[in-house]
This record gives C-alpha cells, sequence and structure tokens, in this order.
C-alpha cells in the first residue's frame, strides 16, 4: 500500500529543509507531494533544487490558499492513503 503525503506551502523557507527531511526519513512506501502557493521568501528557490525522485513539486503563481493547494495535490496523488 503507497502513502501519498501532500504538503501545502506558503513562505516556509525557514521550515521547509526540515519538513522534507523527516518525511523522506520514514521508510514506508510513499510519495510526496508538495503545493507552493505563491511563495516569496525563498521556497520556492529550494523547492526547485529538489530532485523529481524525492517529490513531486507544483507551483501556483499566486497565493490561492491552502484549500487550493490541497486540491492541487489531490489531483496528483497515486498512493492509496493521502
Amino acid at each position: 500500500m503507497k502513502l501519498s503525503v501532500i504538503v501545502p506551502v506558503y513562505n516556509e523557507a525557514a521550515t521547509i529543509t526540515e519538513v522534507v527531511r523527516r518525511v523522506l526519513a520514514v521508510h514506508v512506501l510513499k510519495e510526496l507531494v508538495i503545493v507552493d502557493d505563491g511563495s516569496t521568501d525563498g521556497t520556492r528557490e529550494f523547492l526547485r533544487q529538489l530532485p523529481p525522485d524525492e517529490a513531486t513539486v507544483l507551483f501556483h503563481e499566486r497565493n490561492l490558499g491552502k484549500g487550493a493547494a490541497i486540491r492541487t495535490a489531490l489531483e496528483h496523488v497515486s498512493g492509496e492513503i493521502v
């Protein structure tokens, strides 16, 4: 069974590195789907550097809110559990 972990982010430059590290460290079959919701603090630049085998990263051009970020992520998950 595959777990899909969705992470909506907005201006999380101070915490995103640790969040990604902790999710990837869990030893279960999983995928990580991150949606940047228009960050302006460097979060986007960090996410652009993530290898595609570590996470699916999606970007909103402007801040649409947490609900919109979650809906965007849900369109890209493939796990049985989200």
